[in-house]
């Protein structure tokens, strides 16, 4: 063979391997970009979910629903759209139903007592460790129990109401509790032997559309980013950690 034959195999062997890795490295982006972008569209769903349900905290809850992303070795990337709470998720996912711990009442906050129906446990002095009827009694004093049959039974509170706040209450003095002066009886806590939580979340829903989609919807975003032009491809959305 001669030298010309040679240079001229040399050269073309060089640009089809700088052509081959280029069209490699470019499919590896459209193939991550694709799944990725998924990925992010995924997660996006999940959390609009979330704060559209009504839940309180919606908006601290979305914040629950993570990604992670791992390019791996280019042409097998992997990506993971999940709950850091998963408890909740499936709490209000599956409408579960709550009983008590020790396996009697469970009970269930006023809400013209306690502000938007929960009790709120302060972290000073070890009142973060108090059960909710210890810090009931804390606020408002000893409570009674009244059965109401085929009704939710009550706990309830002798208290002195507030002259200038009406609707709120105080712990009455002993003086109050044993001549009655002043006192008007509170409902606490409503008791019932157990509680279905209402079905407010479809991230269940969510989750299985999505894997039952992918194959197609990464198929459609990788020609879309492959046949964009030769500028680099940008990978959408950012990984949680």
């Amino acid at each position: 063979m001669s030298a010309t034959a040679l240079q001229l195999r040399a050269a073309l062997q060089g640009d089809f391997d700088r052509e081959e890795q280029a069209a490699l490295k470019r499919i590896e982006g459209a193939v991550q970009a694709a799944l990725f972008d998924y990925a992010v569209e995924t997660q996006t769903k999940w959390r609009q979910d979330i704060a559209q349900s009504g839940l309180r905290n919606a908006e601290r809850l979305t914040k629950t629903i993570r990604m992670r992303k791992y390019k791996n070795q280019g042409l097998n990337p992997a990506s993971q759209v999940f709950s850091n709470f998963p408890i909740i998720q499936r709490a209000f996912e599956q409408a579960t139903v709550v009983r008590s711990k020790q396996g009697f009442f469970l009970p269930i906050p006023n809400p013209d007592v306690w502000p938007g129906g929960r009790v709120v446990r302060p972290s000073r002095n070890g009142a973060q460790r108090s059960n909710t009827i210890a810090l009931a009694e804390q606020r408002f004093g000893p409570l009674r129990f009244v059965y109401r049959p085929g009704k939710a039974s009550l706990l309830v509170a002798e208290v002195r109401g507030s002259a200038t706040r009406p609707g709120s209450f105080r712990k009455a003095s002993a003086t109050a509790l044993r001549t009655g002066n002043g006192l008007v009886t509170i409902v606490v806590f409503f008791l019932v032997k157990e509680a279905r939580l209402p079905r407010m979340l479809r991230g269940s829903v969510i989750r299985e559309r999505a894997a039952r989609n992918a194959d197609a919807a990464v198929d459609r975003l990788f020609i879309r980013y492959f046949e964009q032009p030769s500028a680099p491809l940008q990978l959408t959305g950012g990984s949680d950690d």
